[in-house]
């Protein structure tokens, strides 16, 4: 029962809507050419101001929103990187500080991250729990960088141009790089 009269009400709002504009527009019609105008250019002026101030209003929240995604997404980039140089034994990461730094990731990832992002970091935890133990690194490193252009693309870079592995093979030395680009591992 209240579906219809939900119904009805939006359909009688549609209708008076319309009328409204209809007699709006008739009114025009038969007013005097200079009234016609002056209430067209008041008309265009009204929506000219709603729409600019919408427009500064999304990009202040856009601005704001690309500035807190990047700050979280640096934080995950600069623990791939710490354990890169851990594994390279430029410097450890303990297991407790690894999953402190990608908890507090993850908090951050949950209010400000992009769906895409949030897959792939889901893709990766699934994919390197699979691959624990197996000499091969080439999958987990490709996820690695699946996750890194997800992130690039949720901050408006368009990585079409690169090949699948680019971005992680910058942190390894010129014949890891290679065997990777090359998917020989």
């Amino acid at each position: 029962m209240k579906s219809v009269i939900s119904i009805c009400v939006g359909v009688f709002l549609l209708a008076a809507i319309a009328a409204g504009g209809w007699l709006f527009v008739d009114s025009l019609l038969r007013a005097d050419p200079g009234i016609a105008a002056a209430v067209i250019g008041a008309v265009a002026v009204m929506v000219g101001g709603i729409w600019s101030h919408y427009s500064s209003r999304r990009r202040e929240i856009n601005s704001r929103h690309f500035i807190e995604k990047k700050n979280a997404y640096m934080r995950l980039v600069d623990l791939i990187f710490d354990l890169f140089k851990s594994i390279k034994g430029e410097g450890e990461v303990s297991e407790s500080e690894m999953m402190t730094r990608l908890f507090d990731f993850k908090r951050e990832l949950m209010v400000w991250g992009d769906r895409a992002v949030i897959d792939a970091l889901s893709l990766y935890e699934t994919r390197s729990a699979e691959l624990v133990g197996q000499d091969n690194p080439l999958e987990s490193l490709l996820v690695v960088d699946d996750l890194l252009r997800a992130i690039r693309r949720d901050l408006g870079h368009n990585d079409s141009g690169l090949k699948r592995g680019s971005l992680v093979g910058m942190l390894l030395i010129s014949d890891d790089r290679e065997k990777l680009l090359t998917k020989k591992f």
